[in-house]
């Protein structure tokens, strides 16, 4: 089955809202695009007032990052490092949230005049979160303060032991929260329940700009502090990266950094992310959400993946282009590598999966797998089989399996790890994604246990996958000023997804399997005297299922296809079904 083809086409359509006639008009705003107005509404934005909120979230100012709770103390103890000159460590992930929070916390230190050092872990000697070994390291190299970004909130022993050595522990986090925290002089996690902070699910460099906008506050007596808050504005470039890339929710502060970040983005002087946009065929001054999620993150992503996120790192602070363009450059070979190696692999892993009926959980297991990518591989199969999914690599050597999992609506799959939590050595992470560290000698049990959460917390409805549709349009209402009106809705991401549009009781004019190995399936399709291309990806079987002239109804979002100078809309087809009389349920 071409991934996710199978899924999408079961799915149930979904109508987001119903709505009369009088509130469209109601809502109607001069110059905006009718079909804006109607996806607006069906996402509730349904006063003038909602959607002129909506469509400038760059106006909406950010909470107070002292409300959150121990930012004081984390603050305090950094400012403290700073005027004493002793040596901070800033202790950060290898996927693009947590190196933008390293790039950006290092490099505020800096300039506030602190001696400030990046580390950040190898994925493969390390492992995720903070690392004994790593810390001893510090301690024993003349750090005394180690500030860990997008990371840390679980690390209960690790922080103890390092405290404990003399190695002070500020934790800047946003993973979901543990029952007992680590015993650092201040762990900041917008997520815990004594924090007064309005909006949690900030990403960890948005958790980290928090705490640099408190700390140059905090510096504000000195000349340094002064001129470092004058500047924060220049890393929102940092903070959009790894806002988007992280999925979080795009809604309240983050659509706020986000749509800020974007704007500095396009006119980012950075020659990192000059030479990254330029390796991934971006534009800088048309980067937008969708280029930071599928163009730039992965390629960012793909150094700890497979080799080291110091490289990520080295480019995000790169100082000249020539080195920019060198380090970008091999980022996009290794990105390559990365592909190659994730097709290959998710044919072993869809091997594994033969089970009918399937089990409410995949667990898959192996020694040959690539541990930097066995989450690419569960959020695949998940898209595949529509089933929370979890992938590890067993180390015969260590006797140790590490994993990523990915789950569905409706099963947390951090609270899922968390009910068995005894059998883990590390774990943590959000509500559809964590990663995890089990002995070999557990897996049995842990497999054991999943699958009886799964059956006490997932039924039939969990299971059916789901396909919101903003609204059903005739395709003669579309052109290619379409696609630029829906941009105003940017930036797109969870909790704000690309538009989704139906049509419905279209002719399939033509049709035909196209790409490597037909993976993808190329449309031609006829509505009344309209006519327009369409792609699909990963549908290329079902190029034999749908003769040429059936009637058919689609899923799609409309693009614009840039190609030889030209600019032509299409539909990028997310559904097809044979036309049916009934419409998207609700």
């Amino acid at each position: 089955m071409a991934q996710g083809a199978g899924v999408r086409n079961e799915a149930e359509w979904i109508l987001r809202r119903r709505f009369p006639a009088a509130l469209l008009h109601a809502c109607a705003i001069e110059g905006l695009d009718p079909i804006v107005i109607r996806v607006l509404c069906a996402r509730r934005m349904d006063t003038p007032d909602k959607i002129r909120a909506f469509l400038a979230p760059e106006q909406h100012p950010l909470g107070d990052p002292l409300e959150m709770a121990d930012m004081q103390a984390a603050v305090e103890r950094i400012r403290r490092a700073i005027l004493a000159q002793e040596r901070i460590c800033v202790y950060g992930d290898f996927d693009v949230d947590g190196v933008t929070s390293v790039a950006l916390l290092v490099s505020v230190l800096r300039e506030l005049g602190a001696q400030a050092e990046p580390h950040i872990p190898d994925r493969f000697s390390e492992g995720y979160g903070l690392n004994n070994d790593s810390l001893d390291a510090l301690r024993d190299s003349g750090f005394t303060l180690c500030v860990a970004v997008d990371c840390g909130v679980r690390s209960v022993d690790e922080v103890r032991r390092a405290q404990e050595r003399g190695l002070d522990m500020v934790i800047a986090d946003h993973h979901s929260v543990p029952d007992e925290l680590p015993p650092a002089v201040a762990v900041v996690d917008p997520k815990r329940d004594d924090s007064a902070y309005a909006f949690e699910d900030l990403a960890g460099v948005g958790v980290t700009s928090q705490l640099c906008r408190a700390l140059c506050a905090a510096m504000q007596d000195t000349g340094a502090g002064a001129r470092a808050a004058a500047g924060l504005d220049d890393y929102l470039d940092l903070v959009a990266l790894g806002t988007v890339a992280d999925i979080v929710p795009l809604e309240g502060e983050n659509r706020t950094l986000a749509a800020r970040g974007l704007a500095r983005l396009r006119q980012t002087a950075r020659p990192g992310l000059l030479a990254l946009m330029a390796q991934a065929g971006v534009q800088p001054g048309k980067a937008n959400s969708i280029d930071i999620a599928f163009r730039l993150a992965p390629r960012l992503n793909a150094s700890g993946r497979l080799e080291h996120a110091q490289m990520s790192y080295d480019l995000l602070m790169a100082r000249t282009q020539e080195q920019a363009c060198e380090i970008a450059e091999a980022l996009g070979r290794t990105n390559d590598e990365r592909q190659r190696l994730l097709e290959e692999q998710l044919e072993v892993a869809g091997a594994q999966v033969a089970e009918e009926p399937l089990p409410l959980i995949l667990i898959i297991a192996g020694p040959d797998y690539h541990e930097g990518i066995v989450g690419l591989i569960a959020s695949r199969l998940r898209e595949i089989h529509y089933r929370p999914t979890l992938v590890l690599r067993e180390n015969e050597q260590t006797a140790l399996a590490r994993g990523s999992a990915r789950s569905i609506e409706g099963l947390h799959i951090t609270r899922a790890l968390e009910s068995c939590k005894e059998l883990f050595e590390h774990y943590g992470g959000h509500e559809q994604a964590a990663g995890f560290t089990v002995r070999t000698e557990n897996l049995s049990a842990l497999r054991e246990r999943l699958l009886a959460y799964a059956e006490a917390h997932l039924d039939e409805e969990k299971l059916t996958p789901r396909l919101l549709v903003d609204a059903i349009v005739p395709l003669s209402a579309l052109t290619p000023e379409t696609v630029v009106a829906l941009g105003a809705l940017e930036p797109f991401g969870k909790g704000n997804p690309e538009p989704t549009l139906a049509a419905l009781d279209v002719e399939l004019v033509d049709i035909r399997a196209i790409g490597q190995e037909n993976k993808h399936l190329r449309l031609y399709v006829r509505q009344g005297n309209a006519s327009l291309p369409c792609i699909a990806f990963r549908q290329g079987e079902l190029a034999d299922e749908y003769p040429k002239g059936s009637r058919i109804d689609l899923v799609f979002r409309p693009s614009l296809n840039e190609w030889q100078g030209n600019t032509t809309l299409q539909l990028v087809v997310e559904a097809i079904r044979p036309h049916s009389a009934e419409q998207p349920g609700d």
